[in-house]
């Protein structure tokens, strides 16, 4: 089953890259995982009708493995990846960034409860059955909870930064193709609505007042990783211009190891008749300052 989001206009981009990557491995050697993927959104995917890939095989060494995947509707490309996997290797030079300092998963409130805080029990009701009438639970399948002090549904412009803790909703057995494949999916929810937080501040007015799609996508995977614990999303845009938003994400373990980087660029554009208002409502997109 295919899934299109409350608002969107085509199949959810996660969804593509999760299924491609997916795709792909069942082409490549057993101790060779996937450590890097490039996409590119070409037209809107219709959840309607089944996606088609294709997968090429443009490399074979012994370390390194290569794949373009190509995801096909009615005869027409809708997506590609190249994707690049590799042998596990260990070597003693290594280093990463810490992780932010954030309360753990078991102190964080869930975005339902939080939506249902900011807009009442029966408009999230009715919003929520938008979603799920083309995508039920078990599709969606991902549990997440606001890490920061970032309120996800409150109206108010804010810094263009937040973290939340997400996961798989079941378990996904011990196939790390599998949590990668996973992990991909959950790396496109939310990361694009980053770059409107200081004009919008919420998730649902983003919606109502931007249009936005995304234009390309990249993973890398620096560590092995469950997808079915806790991951700390860290998600930031550091510039948005032009009509088109930038943004980079991070993904943590519990313990601390950075397990995957992110960057995207989507189509991030006003929608006419709210330019005005928002230029007069954003906040600073590197602190939480208005400047009303």
């Amino acid at each position: 089953m295919l899934w299109q989001p409350q608002g969107g206009r085509a199949v959810f981009g996660g969804q593509v890259v999760g299924q491609a990557l997916a795709a792909a491995s069942y082409s490549v050697p057993s101790d060779h995982n996937a450590h890097s993927l490039h996409c590119y959104f070409l037209r809107p995917g219709n959840y309607k009708i089944p996606i088609l890939y294709l997968v090429d095989r443009t490399r074979d060494g012994q370390t390194y493995v290569g794949r373009n995947i190509k995801a096909m509707q009615e005869g027409q490309a809708i997506f590609t990846m190249q994707a690049s996997f590799k042998r596990e290797e260990k070597d003693p030079f290594s280093h990463q960034f810490k992780m932010p300092d954030v309360p753990p998963p078991e102190q964080c409130v869930d975005l339902d409860k939080l939506l249902i805080k900011a807009i009442g029990p029966e408009k999230a009701r009715l919003y929520r059955y938008g979603v799920r009438h083309r995508m039920p639970d078990d599709v969606m399948a991902i549990h997440r909870r606001l890490a920061d002090k970032t309120d996800y549904y409150v109206t108010r412009p804010s810094s263009a930064r937040r973290c939340i803790w997400i996961k798989a909703a079941g378990h996904l057995g011990d196939d790390h193709k599998m949590h990668q494949c996973c992990a991909a999916y959950m790396s496109d929810a939310m990361l694009l609505g980053t770059a409107t937080l200081p004009y919008t501040g919420s998730h649902a007015e983003a919606q109502e007042k931007m249009f936005m799609t995304s234009i390309d996508h990249t993973v890398w995977f620096h560590s092995t990783f469950r997808a079915d614990d806790w991951l700390l999303y860290e998600m930031e845009s550091p510039v948005c211009g032009e009509g088109r938003g930038y943004n980079t994400g991070r993904m943590w373990t519990r313990d601390g190891r950075l397990a995957i980087s992110v960057a995207q660029e989507g189509v991030v554009r006003t929608r006419r008749t709210d330019r005005s208002t928002l230029l007069t409502q954003t906040a600073d997109p590197l602190t939480s300052k208005s400047k009303l």
